[in-house]
């Protein structure tokens, strides 16, 4: 892996794991810091502990192998890596376990034993959405916004679009657990559409006109 390529992947995890600085990952634990590996080397690691804890306070530092089999570890297999360590205790070899910043670090191998939850694919289907932050500027200028969300169930969402071109909101309904990237990608063409006669609630996406 060239330098550029791990900065790349650290820069994936490390944007992710903002959003549990603000809530727990797991139990009460929050991240309270991500770190480069020593000497540019192909890993992360993820401070955790309480929601106050700063350096020497920690509850474990986690060292996550960025890349398996050339594949860049993926944001949420380190969040799920995190959970699961949080959630367990277990018994270490010395060969795994180290110390930095005055607290434990564990060294992980990068095997995932959990699966992406469904308040997972929320998150990434309404940051791919609005993200990056525009400024105020460059909302006036875009062509479609995402204006709201709402839960409708465990494992359905729906979105509020508007488009500059179009007068009203029109609402697009999306079944989590089948919110990958191309569904992602059809939210504002599909809310374009001329007609929306769909009846809202069937299917992975539907869109129908909410008001005019």
């Amino acid at each position: 892996m060239t330098p550029w390529e791990v900065a790349v992947a650290q820069a994936d995890v490390a944007g992710h794991l903002i959003l549990y600085t603000q809530v727990a990952i797991a139990k009460k634990t929050r991240v309270r810091g991500v770190l480069p590996g020593p000497d540019a080397a192909p890993t992360v690691r993820i401070a955790v502990g309480r929601r106050k804890a700063v350096v020497g306070e920690f509850r474990a530092v986690y060292e996550i192998p960025l890349f398996r089999q050339d594949e860049a570890l993926s944001p949420w297999e380190a969040v799920s890596l995190v959970r699961h360590e949080v959630g367990e205790v277990r018994f270490r070899s010395s060969g795994q376990m180290d110390d930095v910043l005055g607290t434990p670090l564990v060294r992980l191998s990068g095997v995932v034993p959990g699966a992406e939850r469904l308040e997972d694919r929320a998150h990434t289907l309404l940051t791919t959405l609005s993200c990056p932050p525009p400024s105020f500027e460059e909302r006036e200028s875009a062509g479609s916004l995402l204006v709201g969300f709402l839960y409708l169930s465990r494992d359905r969402m729906r979105l509020y679009v508007c488009h500059q071109d179009a007068p009203g909101v029109v609402a697009c309904d999306v079944r989590l657990a089948e919110a990958g990237p191309a569904v992602i990608a059809e939210v504002f063409s599909r809310s374009q559409e001329r007609e929306l006669l769909e009846e809202p609630g069937g299917g992975t996406l539907t869109a129908w006109r909410c008001w005019t």
